[in-house]
């Protein structure tokens, strides 16, 4: 038999599960990670008015709703405590202390480099230093680099943006062996003292590289660092931060982790509304995405312990209504399904 019709728009035809994401904003949203039957549907009731001579007449909709549902595989008793926000809460307790010697990060770019390590309560981690990676420069904290926490509590580094000081100049000479200076105009940017540069261009060899910045006034940077007495004419380009894209970087720092945590419930009756999310990405990177903006609960908790020989683990399945939320313009307050895989 010959088929009855052809594929009318094959980047319709999605495939693959779905990321679940969850939070209080959708800024601030939280990836609960392996799960089982994502789904989601969107509901309403009809409204209906009978006629006398031609029957019914469906004016409409009210009552819209919307669920979202999963069975969650990682029982994360905090990701719980926030589907339930304001019903059941979330506390931990402490482990000591645990110091990270020389973990090397590569810093591409400005891309964020997450560090392996957390603190429990996923606050930045403590008592940071950074060197390069022959240890022998201490780097500058949002000079050569910037630290960040991410949405899953990951204490985070990336290379500072670099700020061009001086770029592509033919009017830089080194004085004083210790000082850079300019014979016409100033610096496009003045660095801190304490602030690394970084320099080339220069002929002298021990006139280029990082640099460690002393003074400073509108034509001259004195460094701390031996320089060698060099006439101008070379294009010098110094740029702020003394860390170049691909540079190796050692991490010092302490965490903290959990020693236990404890879900507790009983006696609180308002839920607060959480933002729902699922998102489909293809394997061109492109995404198919479901954010429900104000969900709460449909019903209790459920973990389903299976056998001790059963090769499957523990699982809790979530359902989460979500209702129209008010603050939005109406028409956009119950769901949004954002596109990319049929953008064509």
């Amino acid at each position: 038999m010959a088929n009855q019709t052809t594929v009318q728009e094959e980047a319709t035809i999605r495939f693959g599960s779905a990321k679940v994401e969850m939070g209080a904003t959708v800024g601030a949203l939280v990836n609960v990670g392996a799960v089982r039957n994502a789904l989601w549907k969107y509901m309403f009731d009809k409204v209906k008015v009978e006629s006398d001579n031609a029957g019914t007449i469906v004016r409409g909709v009210r009552n819209e709703t919307c669920q979202v549902s999963a069975d969650h595989m990682e029982i994360n008793l905090e990701n719980i405590a926030s589907y339930y926000a304001g019903i059941l809460s979330h506390d931990t307790v402490a482990a000591a202390p645990v110091s990270i010697t020389d973990e090397t990060q590569v810093l591409t770019g400005t891309t964020e480099n997450v560090l392996t390590y957390r603190n429990g309560d996923k606050t930045e981690v403590d008592s940071i230093v950074v060197t390069n990676a022959a240890g022998t420069l201490t780097l500058v904290r949002d000079c050569d680099y910037v630290i960040n926490v991410n949405a899953n509590g990951f204490t985070t580094i990336a290379r500072t943006y670099p700020t061009v000081i001086e770029g592509a100049t033919a009017v830089c000479a080194v004085t004083g062996t210790d000082s850079y200076f300019l014979s016409a105009g100033s610096w496009d940017v003045q660095p801190a003292v304490g602030d690394h540069i970084l320099v080339a261009g220069f002929t002298e060899t021990a006139n280029n590289g990082v640099k460690t910045v002393t003074a400073v006034t509108a034509d001259t940077i004195t460094v701390s660092e031996l320089l060698v007495n060099e006439v101008e004419g070379d294009t010098i380009t110094i740029t702020r931060g003394g860390v170049a894209s691909g540079d190796t970087v050692l991490v010092d720092y302490d965490y903290t982790p959990l020693a236990s945590r404890t879900l507790k419930g009983g006696g609180l009756t308002q839920f607060t509304a959480r933002v729902c999310r699922f998102t489909n990405t293809d394997e061109d990177g492109k995404v198919f995405r479901i954010t429900v903006f104000s969900a709460t609960p449909e019903s209790g908790l459920t973990i389903d312990f299976p056998s001790d020989d059963d090769t499957d683990p523990a699982l809790c399945p979530i359902t989460m209504t979500g209702v129209p939320d008010t603050t939005k313009t109406a028409g956009e307050q119950l769901f949004e399904i954002y596109d990319e895989q049929h953008s064509s």
